[in-house]
């Protein structure tokens, strides 16, 4: 029964996911806000199509009946003693009366039997539910650990160190005197209420940021700084408040007495392990994984390290989300990264949608209806009081006014990780029902508006675009590129990497030349970044990766893509940067030959024009085989 349960469960909660998702693309609205409102709907506060409430009320009904069959049993007991000590006159009439009582008790016991498993199953699939959906923020985690390389880190350690503390500080502090003074929550409940607050959710804005183009800017760099360091901060955060709260700390854990001292040793012992990790995976690992050249393994490979870190976080006392990141930044910078994200792209995208999906549900919308001026005035201000407190900590570290405005709101939700604060502090008593709602409503639907708030803020609120520094010709060029270069007697870009792009490439190397393969799909650069052939992911019409793929460097370039109106951007962009380069370009229809070559295109093969002439040859030789044989005759 657990595994039916299980299944109807995922089945609903995908296929909402889906049609959710379908018609957020239809009318051009991020799936994410799709996947959260489904979530609502579907929830316990909605239509409750999993069975949530159901769950309860058997629950309820189960602890009403044990309580009445307890007492029964009682009763019975005390029947029977005093049938024991009746006379033998009356024995045969108690011993009629007892079959059917007892054969009572067995339907009884065995009702509740059924109804227990019914109960065991749905809780046992709901844990596993809430494991698959967990497992989706892990893998967004994972995938922005990847991109945050330790450059990035050590250039963004002041937004990450002062501009988190600073926002932080501002946050719980503010949090603590409001809830004094207008609430009357206490400095405990203000202290738990601004640790929720505090915390922003990481993967939502990083995805949504990178659905707007502006994940890899500097501005984006540094907010991203300041977000990994309130993931970090919810460790100390989660040892601090079970004790200010009064619940009993689990110290069984500990290595040192001083779960401060504690901490420091893990911490740091946490960091030597991906420290270690990332050198022996640079060094050992990767270029053995590339020799076996199968997709396979690197994806098992990639899951174990993922997998493996939150188990090493989570023993040592850290949060499973760390382990997440540090197994990214431990897969980074290395030959096989872009493969590694573009092969695990699939699954992430599935379980993130459960996981959103999943948020969604904690929704409850008989108190949402029944509060609503106290839940929109709650959303409006939390919403409000966190971006002031992010814009005035990213403007400290140095980021220009306008940007700080923008990506401080851009972060203003309240993020996925401060469930576990919040249900802390509803345990402990330190907040009520009420407002344990009300944050609670406040937190999904601050996710639900945060792809809209990160597109608003970002472009209506006239900030300036950034100065790109332009890097020399020889330092846009990876280290392996550069080396490969110069021992080669010639280098050559080839743009595409399918059939065509293959061929040209296998001929360049065998004449001795280095070759670079640009293609936008990172898969389909798998099989060539294994056989040690240097590739570069993105747009071959993007000037940056031209730079990156050695264009200035190049005796020629090849345009194999089979897109016409893709070669000729490709071609244009090309002929911009290096006026004197030779480009032969590839065309499917004889009608963009012409375009290529005033693009700039030195030769231009046209597949129309090729078949043509080997159709026509071949129409000549059967011709002359057929006029062969009627000469004959």
């Amino acid at each position: 029964m657990l595994g039916q349960v299980f299944l109807v469960g995922v089945t609903i909660i995908l296929l909402s996911g889906f049609l959710a998702g379908c018609i957020c693309k239809r009318f051009k609205i991020s799936p994410l806000i799709g996947y959260l409102l489904v979530g609502a709907l579907i929830g316990p506060g909605g239509l409750d199509l999993l069975g949530a409430n159901k769950v309860q009320e058997q629950i309820a009904l189960q602890e009403r009946v044990e309580h009445a069959f307890e007492s029964a049993e009682k009763a019975v007991e005390s029947v029977e003693e005093e049938l024991e000590s009746a006379e033998r006159l009356f024995e045969r009439e108690s011993e009629k009366d007892a079959a059917p009582k007892g054969e009572k008790r067995t339907a009884i016991e065995k009702e509740m039997e059924e109804r227990q498993e019914f109960i065991d199953a749905s809780e046992g699939a709901e844990k596993v539910l809430e494991g698959v959906t967990e497992f989706g923020v892990l893998l967004l985690l994972f995938a922005i650990g990847i991109e945050f390389t330790f450059d990035k880190l050590t250039a963004t350690a002041k937004y990450m160190f002062l501009g988190g503390i600073l926002q932080m500080g501002l946050t719980i502090g503010l949090t603590i005197v409001v809830c004094n003074v207008c609430n009357g929550i206490g400095w405990v409940g203000g202290l738990a209420l601004g640790s929720v607050a505090a915390l922003s959710s990481t993967a939502l804005v990083y995805k949504s940021l990178e659905d707007a183009g502006l994940a890899d800017s500097k501005r984006a760099q540094a907010t991203l700084g300041l977000l990994i360091f309130q993931d970090i901060a919810l460790v100390p955060l989660l040892l601090i408040l079970p004790r200010v709260l009064g619940i009993e700390a689990d110290e069984s854990g500990l290595w040192i007495s001083n779960p401060w001292i504690d901490m420091t040793i893990k911490s740091a012992l946490f960091c030597g392990i991906v420290i270690a990790l990332k050198i022996a995976n640079m060094r050992l690992i990767v270029p053995w994984l590339a020799k076996l050249q199968t997709n396979d393994m690197v994806v098992l490979y990639a899951i174990i390290v993922l997998l493996g870190m939150c188990v090493v976080a989570f023993s040592l006392g850290l949060t499973p989300a760390l382990g997440a990141l540090a197994a990214g930044v431990a897969l980074g910078e290395n030959r096989l990264t872009h493969q590694i994200d573009a092969l695990v792209m699939p699954f992430r995208e599935a379980f993130s949608a459960m996981f959103f999906i999943s948020l969604g549900m904690l929704t409850d919308f008989s108190y949402v209806f029944g509060h609503p001026i106290v839940c929109v005035v709650a959303l409006v201000g939390a919403v409000a009081f966190k971006a002031l407190c992010a814009s005035l900590a990213l403007r400290v570290c140095g980021m220009d006014s306008r940007g700080a405005l923008a990506f401080g709101t851009s972060i203003a939700q309240i993020g996925e990780l401060a469930f576990m604060i919040l249900t802390l502090a509803r345990t402990a008593g330190a907040i009520e029902e009420d407002v344990y709602d009300t944050m609670l409503f406040v937190s999904v639907a601050s996710l639900v508006i945060t792809p809209n708030m990160v597109k608003i803020a970002t472009t209506k609120f006239g900030m300036k675009p950034e100065v790109v520094e332009t890097k020399s010709e020889v330092d846009s060029l990876s280290p392996e590129l550069r080396e490969k270069i110069a021992k080669a007697t010639g280098h050559a870009v080839v743009i595409g990497a399918g059939h065509i792009g293959k061929r040209v490439a296998d001929e360049l190397i065998s004449l001795g030349a280095n070759v670079c393969l640009v293609d936008f799909n990172p898969v389909n650069l798998h099989p060539f970044n294994q056989n040690g052939i240097p590739t570069v992911t993105g747009d071959g019409a993007d000037q940056n990766v031209l730079r990156s793929a050695g264009i200035f460097q190049a005796d020629v370039l090849f345009v194999t893509v089979p897109i016409d109106d893709l070669a000729l951007n490709v071609v244009k962009a090309a002929r911009n940067m290096c006026p004197t380069l030779p480009i032969a370009a590839r065309a499917r229809y004889s009608l963009n030959a012409p375009l290529l070559k005033r693009a700039g295109a030195n030769q231009v093969f046209c597949e129309e024009e090729r078949i043509a002439d080997q159709l026509v040859e071949l129409l000549e030789e059967y011709a002359a085989r057929y006029g062969a044989k009627a000469a004959q005759i």
